[in-house]
């Protein structure tokens, strides 16, 4: 039960913190783990396989996460993409993941499914391989280089991720090569090769399933017989073991990027995961980098302002693991400089003479512990991240509960434990990389380097029908209960026992939405305002106090909304909600966080340009709703806007942009509901931000009304190019502005929405990624915002296929157009809706921002059982005469193009476009 996990005292006491779960080994040699949980209708299967990218040889590096991508391609009992389709018809979804060590595949849906999803587990392990084709691997290997471009080369400094494993480690070693490989190896890649590495690697010895959630193990054993156990037994196949990677020296290297900051990384190799000294590091990386109150960001972004951001985590692997340090240096700062500060601070951790701050104090290692434990907590709330944790200890420690040790690992550790382990492996023997702004050089290549360096298908067997579902389990989302303080402040309530969390969130109309374009970006500063320190403690002490208590607390302007989110440990809910209550009205705002917040803000938007999908949306918004309209500019500002505040102005803003009159508060979580009013009541039934000393240098404006919403676009049906020269990908970014629909045409918009782009198995995606293979992946949206509803469509394609993709997305717009939704592909999304509504109430966090959604939006409180309901009495003619009545009309979108101009125009032209109208990255239309 998730109450059982949850329940566990403070890291720095002593606990027996026990998950009931069972584990045992079918005949075939496969382990199985099963855990019981009862508390939403649902299931996960969760699979290790004992196979990642150190296993792969030489010339075939990719190999590993090429086959997790096979493993979808189909059977002879389940052809093509009918995997997904199955899964997604009856409210399941899937994905997987691969690391150096492990893939690792995992599917949940409704615990009525779980016969299905086991079957269809174990059908492509006994036969995927005697189903192979080149097609197959052709397709998936595009889907897999373009996965590359996406998440490494068309990325701010994703470049630099992918040559690091080069410079660390040795000639040799299974982690020489990035996890996602060369394109020359996956080119290299044949049908006989998936084969053998299948035979070789996916056997049910060298496997691992967690079945988890809300289901009978009686029932559940005999189906886990039939399917998974019906795989006939292979041998295991050997591990690969290297020796730990070891620099005698420091290796210096400068590679090139199309960014606008330069960025320092350092990284030393470090204790393998699970091994002494790995959760020291751990914690080690969260005392140098992660909040004002930590020592890298302290000294770099707030003392000394010269990097615009710092991180530091330990990668951690079965062979090895990495130690990094990463600087993003402010405009004229000098990397060495930078390089010299952080290696000082380090030094100090050391315990060297005369340097910084010296060793960890216990206050510091204490406030990292309880963040860790509020960590833990939020994510094992997962059913998802518990499978998942399980697999884990099993593989590493040969254990499923291990959550008590892993535990163990952080609470027994001490300040000199830290110190010893810093000054084991933050010595001279580390990679230096430095990332520099291209300015027409080559990108992607290290520009400096110095220093050392069987068939197993068998038709008739038990596989072949589907087994049936389980009986459906009835879910009802939680209707919050409503009450109001003294002063009128409604507060919405939902409680969740045995949890010992719980999340709050203080939501104020107004954000951007109430200033003019001049001020755009205030609401947005200010909020940033809130976050740097209260009551007269100035930032880092501020959150040295917050980080304490194992709370997190943070201010956020949107569009519509200023809100103050409050997370933490039920046991200390009272003295983090004082410390929520100051940060509301008792902020700062002093001139020196001004100035520091100020200058990183302008930084942000200096490198926005970086990120081409980034420029896409700020164009596509610009353009939709227009550049000064709140609804088109970007939330952050503007350059020439945000340099021209004044620390008066965000005194005024704040003055203005927190009113009670439009401030609601919603909270959920395991506490008593009485306290918590008392508590809330207590600390705002005098709702009144502090401002009154400062009335007079409080800057004056007028706010701006509310704006209606926006029902169409002036450039609908244009095409607007922002380019991008030598770009690998185009990022196509689609929108249209729609109406708030009716309580009916909800249920059908949802639905229609799924079918288009909402699920793997969409239109969209299963077009231009699984057919035709010009993109890792293709989806579209419809949301809401407010009283504006947007339907979105986006991809980045290879850049040779700009002109076929975006003729593909007209294509699959006016097929649904057309009305052709079929009542298969109705059922599928509807599943898929229903499944939707349960994840966005699994969680503490979850339920908050979904119970927020609701009150910002104004539906009733009751709205996701009521809509439960309608999507029960969707029919498809009703759908598809909403299909056809102009709401995907492709003359009525706005489509945005950015990537390479020069290779893209000539396709355009080809595809039968017209000529598209040329824009800047900020979506100004050039003449």
């Amino acid at each position: 039960m998730i109450s059982t996990l949850l329940a566990l005292l403070p890291l720095a006491q002593s606990g027996d913190l026990a998950l009931p779960t069972e584990t045992y080994v079918l005949d075939n040699g496969m382990q199985v783990t099963l855990h019981v949980d009862h508390s939403l209708p649902k299931v996960v299967i969760n699979t290790w396989y004992a196979v990642g990218s150190k296993d792969e040889t030489h010339g075939r590096t990719g190999f590993a996460h090429l086959f997790e991508h096979l493993m979808f391609m189909g059977t002879g009992r389940v052809p093509g993409s009918d995997f997904d389709v199955i899964m997604e018809s009856g409210g399941g979804f899937n994905n997987a993941t691969t690391s150096q060590d492990r893939t690792n595949y995992y599917s949940q849906g409704p615990s009525s499914l779980l016969p299905t999803l086991l079957w269809l587990d174990a059908d492509r392990f006994e036969a995927l391989d005697d189903f192979m084709t080149q097609e197959k691997l052709d397709a998936q290997r595009a889907i897999v280089r373009n996965e590359r471009r996406q998440s490494g080369e068309n990325v701010p400094y994703g470049r630099a991720y992918l040559l690091m494993p080069g410079l660390l480690y040795p000639e040799g070693h299974p982690y020489r090569h990035p996890v996602i490989g060369s394109h020359e190896d996956l080119e290299a890649a044949s049908v006989e090769d998936v084969v053998e590495f299948f035979r070789t690697y996916y056997v049910p010895a060298n496997a691992s399933l967690v079945v988890a959630g809300d289901f009978d193990p009686a029932v559940v054993k005999p189906l886990i017989e039939r399917t998974l156990g019906s795989v006939p037994p292979q041998p295991v196949p050997a591990r690969k073991s290297a020796k730990p990677a070891v620099l005698s020296g420091e290796i210096r290297a400068v590679t090139y990027d199309d960014v606008e900051l330069a960025k320092l990384m350092l990284t030393w190799p470090s204790p393998a995961f699970m091994t002494d000294g790995d959760a020291a590091l751990d914690m080690l990386a969260a005392v140098l980098a992660g909040g004002p109150a930590t020592r890298l960001e302290r000294r770099l972004v707030i003392e000394t302002g010269m990097a615009q951001e710092v991180e530091a985590y330990q990668s951690s692997g079965e062979l090895g693991s990495e130690f990094t340090i990463e600087v993003l240096a402010k405009p004229g700062t000098d990397l060495e400089t930078i390089r010299r500060e952080v290696l000082d601070v380090v030094a100090g951790i050391r315990g060297a003479p005369g340097t910084a701050n010296g060793a960890v104090r216990e206050t510091e290692l204490a406030r990292v512990k309880v963040q860790f434990e509020r960590d833990f907590l939020q994510r094992n709330e997962s059913l998802l991240s518990r499978a998942d944790a399980i697999n884990r200890y099993l593989h590493y420690w040969g254990v499923a509960d291990g959550f008590q040790r892993d535990l163990d690992r952080y609470a027994a550790l001490t300040p000199g434990d830290l110190s010893r382990w810093a000054g084991r492996v933050l010595g001279a023997g580390l990679v230096d990389l430095r990332v520099l702004p291209a300015e027409g050089r080559e990108t992607g290549t290290i520009a400096a380097k110095s220093g050392a360096a069987a068939a197993l298908w068998r038709p008739g067997g038990s596989l072949d029908n589907r087994p049936n579902d389980l009986a459906r389990q009835t879910f009802v989302p939680p209707t919050p209960s409503v009450h109001k303080l003294s002063n009128g402040i409604p507060v919405y309530v939902v409680t969740r026992p045995g949890t010992k969390l719980f999340a709050g969130e203080l939501l104020v109309r107004g954000g951007e939405s109430v200033l003019p374009s001049s001020r755009a970006g205030l609401a947005s500063l200010t909020a940033r305002m809130l976050n740097q320190g209260a009551a007269g403690k100035d930032t880092v002490t501020w959150a040295e106090e917050v980080e304490s208590l194992g709370a997190s607390i943070r201010a956020s302007s949107e569009r519509e909304n200023l809100s103050v989110g409050v997370s933490g440990l039920t046991s200390r809910m009272s003295e983090t909600l004082d410390r929520f209550a100051q940060t509301v009205f008792e902020p700062n705002l002093t001139a020196t966080d001004f100035e520091r917040e100020r200058g990183l803000v302008l930084g942000d938007i200096q490198t926005r340009g970086d990120n081409p999908r980034a420029v896409a949306g700020l164009v596509v918004r610009a353009l939709a709703f227009g550049a000064d309209a709140y609804r088109g500019r970007p939330v952050e500002g503007h350059t020439e806007t945000v340099q021209s505040f004044g620390l008066d102005d965000v005194v005024g803003a704040y003055g203005i942009l927190l009113p009670e009159s439009d401030a609601r508060f919603v909270f959920v979580g395991d506490f008593d509901e009485a306290q918590l009013l008392s508590e809330l009541e207590a600390r705002f039934r005098d709702f009144q931000p502090k401002v009154a000393a400062r009335a007079g240098r409080s800057a004056a404006f007028e706010l701006v009304r509310a704006q209606s919403p926006i029902l169409e676009t002036p450039l609908a049906g244009s095409i607007v190019l922002v380019d991008r020269p030598g770009a690998p990908q185009t990022v196509i970014s689609i929108l249209r502005p729609l109406a708030l629909p009716t309580d009916d045409e909800r249920a059908l918009r949802t639905a229609l929405d799924v079918a288009l782009g909402g699920s793997f198995t969409s239109r969209l995606n299963m077009n231009l990624r699984e057919r035709n293979g010009y993109s890792y992946g293709a989806g579209s949206r419809i949301t809401r915002e407010g009283e504006q509803v947007t339907l979105a469509a986006s991809s980045a394609v290879f850049t040779d296929k700009t002109g076929v993709a975006l003729a593909e997305f007209r294509k699959e717009f006016a097929g649904i157009s057309s009305g052709n939704v079929s009542a298969e592909e109705l059922a599928k999304a509807l599943e898929s809706s229903r499944t939707d509504t349960l994840e966005g109430f699994s969680t503490t966090r979850s339920i908050a921002r979904s119970i927020a959604a609701l009150v910002t939006n104004g539906r009733r409180l009751d709205a996701p059982a009521r809509d439960l309901k309608r999507l029960d009495g969707v029919r498809l003619a009703a759908a598809n005469e909403l299909a056809g009545s102009g709401l995907y009309d492709w003359s009525q979108l706005l489509v945005v193009l950015v990537g390479d101009a020069e290779q893209i125009l000539p396709q355009l032209e080809e595809a039968g476009f017209d000529t598209p109208l040329r824009a800047d990255p900020e979506g100004r239309i050039l003449e």
